[in-house]
């Protein structure tokens, strides 16, 4: 509702499908037949209302939370059931991330934190510059080759061992071109994408960059804004675009191949009820997004035509997933719909 939103992704593993809500009652169904398994609440008894933030991740039989309740909290994936909890000093702003049973989670005040999986220990901790205003919701970190990417709100990125913490490369994203009030937010909310020795990564204000993961050094730019995790599959990368644009773009040189214009507004004539958009992820040969006025659209990743739409049965403005042959939407009501 207007107080309390859903932001938290799906996840799926070992065939059940986990949720997390508006409310921070997590949830595992059955993924084939969507029959529920468990069911928690894991907000605080005294907890006041409108606390958003956090998300889930899985590692070795263990579901991950982060809440905006500044909680940690490890349960044991076919039960549900409390394995450890840790509180921290400040709400979480984002899902974690787990590798090596080393959990990377992010606090609304840019504080990231690197905790044992084992028994919720902090190993390090990493701070970026803290911001005053925000968009709703952030990208967790990405790990890959002994290092760790995390991005933050004010724009900055940094990549750190993951033994450590020590810094060995930092870059920002702040500062790209001024559309609109909403992007000089500096935010970098979709996922940072490590692929093949680069790191992928997009800002709200507009600037999009492809940085050699072990030197920082920036292989190519582009003026991109947007929200979205962008999506990579070989030499292709999809972006949603805060402009409400599908974009492919090269891997290697950040060259344009093709644009596909989404709707923007319920009212195209009198450009009222702003459409968001949000995706892709790419299934079966077709990038799939979603939108607030609960449509979902199938596009060819090839030409960027529109192959078809289906009907949801709100809006969904959390990105779809995609497992075992199925695409989970969660949408804005809180359902959650199976598409084979």
């Amino acid at each position: 509702d207007d107080e309390e939103w859903l932001i938290a992704q799906p996840i799926s593993a070992e065939g059940l499908l986990y949720t997390m809500d508006a409310e921070t009652e997590v949830a595992a169904f059955n993924a084939l037949t969507g029959n529920e398994i468990w069911r928690r609440e894991l907000a605080p008894e005294d907890a006041e209302e409108g606390y958003i933030g956090g998300g889930l991740a899985f590692e070795s039989g263990r579901i991950f939370v982060t809440t905006g309740y500044s909680q940690l909290i490890c349960l044991d994936a076919k039960s549900g059931k409390d394995i450890w909890r840790r509180k921290v000093d400040n709400p979480f702003r984002t899902a974690p991330t787990i590798r090596s049973n080393r959990i990377y989670a992010v606090t609304l005040k840019n504080k990231l934190y690197a905790i044992d999986g084992s028994n919720g220990q902090t190993l390090w901790t990493h701070s970026g510059v803290e911001e005053t205003a925000n968009i709703i919701g952030g990208a967790n970190p990405a790990v890959d080759a002994g290092v760790v990417v995390v991005t933050y709100s004010s724009g900055e990125v940094f990549a750190l061992k993951v033994e450590n913490g020590k810094e060995l490369w930092s870059d920002s994203l702040a500062g790209g071109r001024k559309t609109s009030s909403t992007t000089t937010l500096n935010t970098i909310r979709g996922r940072p994408i490590i692929d093949r020795g680069l790191v992928f990564v997009i800002s709200n204000s507009g600037q999009f960059a492809a940085i050699n993961l072990r030197t920082g050094k920036r292989i190519w730019e582009r003026n991109i804004g947007s929200i979205e995790s962008p999506w990579i599959a070989g030499n292709f990368i999809f972006i949603l675009t805060n402009n409400s644009e599908l974009v492919a773009v090269s891997r290697q040189k950040g060259e344009i191949y093709w644009v596909t214009y989404l709707s923007k507004w319920e009212d195209q004539d009198d450009k009222t009820g702003r459409i968001m958009w949000t995706g892709p992820i790419l299934a079966s040969d077709r990038l799939i997004v979603t939108n607030s006025i609960g449509e979902a659209l199938s596009i060819s990743p090839y030409s960027g035509r529109v192959l078809g739409k289906v009907e949801m049965p709100d809006g969904v403005t959390i990105g779809p997933i995609i497992a075992n042959g199925s695409v989970f939407f969660l949408s804005d009501d809180a359902d959650l719909v199976a598409y084979r």
